[in-house]
């Protein structure tokens, strides 16, 4: 099983190698990145939560504390969401909505996707049965891992999410860029695009205010089933006004196999909204 876990300066090239003494494969930003100005890149991959902790904690680290639920403005800090409810016993399988607005008025994110909508759910069992009911296969139950306990994040008839971002306490109403965004995932199987000829099957691209694409790079992987990865970026200033992921490339549904990657959502964690002047 290989573990990489790298922390990637602007150009993407100078790296920080500290997971089980493995050498991790980068991503060259010829091949694999778009990106204009100098973000921060970190990353990790692994068989387990500690594979890619340390990855997250460094991305965590430089965006500043957490801000929890506090109204806006606030000029540093992070926000984060970890769909557990505040509570790792809580196990219920959200109905998908579309856009999916929990955390619009606290956490100042809103999240939509061209499928049907987008759920909370246990990566098995709970009181609706988690991933396996809500997608109608029962290997779901063994294929995921939650970072977090103990519930994942998904679309529901797509594989696309798209976040925003406004001003913490406005319930949308004032839209806000945000210094960096990152995500956890679970079961990332396919190559994340080491060389030209080769792609992965999640991918996060950043955007700015107008639309603009400031950054695009594939996750990740780790072969097998339940592992997990972290892909993050942050920049100088509050830059980015959307993200839009690709997490597997194909919706979930299907049974897992060498042609469909199956891949849910865990941890966002993303720099307090800035308001746009």
């Amino acid at each position: 099983m290989q573990t990489t876990q790298s922390v990637i300066h602007s150009n993407i090239r100078s790296t920080v190698i500290a997971a089980f003494g493995l050498l991790s494969m980068l991503l060259a930003a010829s091949e694999t990145a778009h990106a204009q100005g100098t973000p921060l890149v970190f990353q990790a991959a692994g068989p387990d939560a500690t594979s890619i902790q340390g990855a997250v904690d460094a991305f965590r680290a430089s965006l500043g504390n957490n801000n929890g639920n506090n109204p806006g403005p606030i000029q540093k800090g992070r926000r984060e969401i970890n769909w557990d409810g505040g509570n790792p016993n809580l196990l219920d399988t959200t109905a998908p909505v579309n856009p999916f607005l929990v955390f619009l008025n606290n956490r100042g994110s809103q999240y939509k996707t061209p499928g049907l909508g987008l759920s909370q759910a246990p990566a098995s069992g709970g009181t609706q049965g988690g991933l396996a009911v809500l997608f109608g296969n029962a290997s779901y139950a063994k294929t995921f891992r939650t970072f977090s306990p103990s519930r994942l994040f998904t679309p529901v008839g797509s594989n696309i999410t798209e976040a925003s971002f406004s001003i913490p306490g406005t319930n949308g109403t004032a839209p806000a860029t945000v210094r960096g965004f990152g995500a956890v995932f679970t079961d990332v199987d396919q190559l994340n695009g080491v060389s030209t000829a080769t792609k992965g099957s999640t991918h996060i691209e950043y955007f700015d205010r107008n639309g603009k694409l400031l950054f695009s790079s594939f996750v990740p992987a780790s072969p097998g089933d339940g592992n997990l990865s972290f892909f993050g970026i942050k920049f100088d200033d509050a830059r980015i006004a959307s993200v839009r992921i690709t997490a597997g490339n194909v919706a979930p549904g299907p049974n897992e196999d060498q042609k469909n990657d199956i891949v849910m959502m865990d941890d966002f964690i993303y720099g307090e909204p800035q308001l746009i002047n």
